[in-house]
């Protein structure tokens, strides 16, 4: 087995045996649907609340949102917080590693590169495996509820095609989104082993994340418009927005295609100069990287 598999078993098998990983998994979709059945509750009870989503609900007439925009709106909202959510897993085990001295020894023999992506790939793949447990749980809780109270749902709306293409864009923006930002994650991680130094850059980072994911919701509605055309072709919301504006149909398919591979081919660079700054930085301890340290080590071989 390779190297770059050696580290990705070692690093997927050690994080799926720690407890956060469990308790992540099971305890705390359980605390965020009770705090939102809490939270809904009490906002139903507050009389301004019902009068300001009146407000907003009352204007434009909901009747006419499609099957699809609904679908748009919900992959953009989850792209954003998966890509968020490991991301920041990404830089924590970046930013953990640096301050053991094993990392030494292993850098001498592993090159920086290879231990970057195997950090990005073992966070993605420990991903698949929570979102699968997530799927199995969610489908024993219907299964479960649809054999005591017998319920007529239309089963052949999950198998429209549409849908399932919708799926499947999703799925190809993410992996383009999550490598992309990954890489990013796992270089601000490796400028630094202070915990106090370079929040700055993961604020940038997050703010990037929540700006795509506001204009992804803008762009279920204006797909068209051309602040939103032009966000599907750069790297920083394509992940959310290309997502949105081809589940919905708002652009043509030459065009997805276009902002899948821009999207990729910028992934792709993202990986090779992230690289570069944690081969160049992993055993640089007690400094805060300058924009201009950052500079010299793109220029490195």
């Amino acid at each position: 087995m390779s190297q770059l598999g050696l580290i990705i078993k070692n690093e997927y098998k050690t994080d799926i045996s720690a407890k956060s990983f469990w308790i992540a998994t099971f305890i705390v979709p359980l605390i965020f649907i009770a705090f939102s059945i809490f939270g809904g509750y009490m906002m139903s009870e507050s009389e301004t609340s019902m009068r300001l989503q009146e407000s907003i609900l009352g204007g434009p007439d909901n009747s006419n949102v499609s099957g699809l925009q609904i679908v748009g709106m919900l992959m953009g909202m989850f792209l954003t917080l998966f890509i968020m959510m490991y991301g920041s897993q990404i830089f924590n085990k970046v930013k953990t590693e640096k301050t053991n001295r094993i990392v030494e020894i292993l850098a001498t023999c592993v090159p920086g590169r290879t231990m970057m992506m195997a950090k990005i790939i073992s966070v993605g793949l420990l991903g698949m495996t929570q979102l699968l447990l997530w799927g199995l749980m969610i489908g024993v809780v219907i299964v479960g509820v649809f054999m005591v109270f017998p319920i007529d749902f239309p089963w052949e709306h999950l198998v429209v095609p549409k849908y399932i293409m919708a799926v499947v864009w999703s799925v190809i923006y993410f992996l383009g989104g999550y490598l992309f930002y990954g890489a990013l994650f796992a270089a601000v991680g490796a400028m630094t082993d202070k915990n106090n130094e370079n929040q700055e850059y993961v604020a940038v980072l997050t703010l990037l994340l929540l700006a795509s994911f506001y204009i992804a919701q803008y762009a279920v509605d204006h797909g068209s418009a051309t602040f939103v055309l032009a966000c599907c072709f750069i790297p920083f919301t394509s992940p959310t927005i290309g997502a949105v504006n081809t589940i919905t149909h708002s652009i043509p398919w030459w065009q997805s295609i276009i902002s899948v591979i821009s999207l990729y081919l910028f992934a792709a660079g993202a990986v090779a100069l992230s690289g570069k700054i944690y081969t160049s930085s992993i055993l640089l301890k007690g400094k805060k990287l300058t924009p201009s340290d950052i500079i010299t080590f793109f220029r490195s071989k």
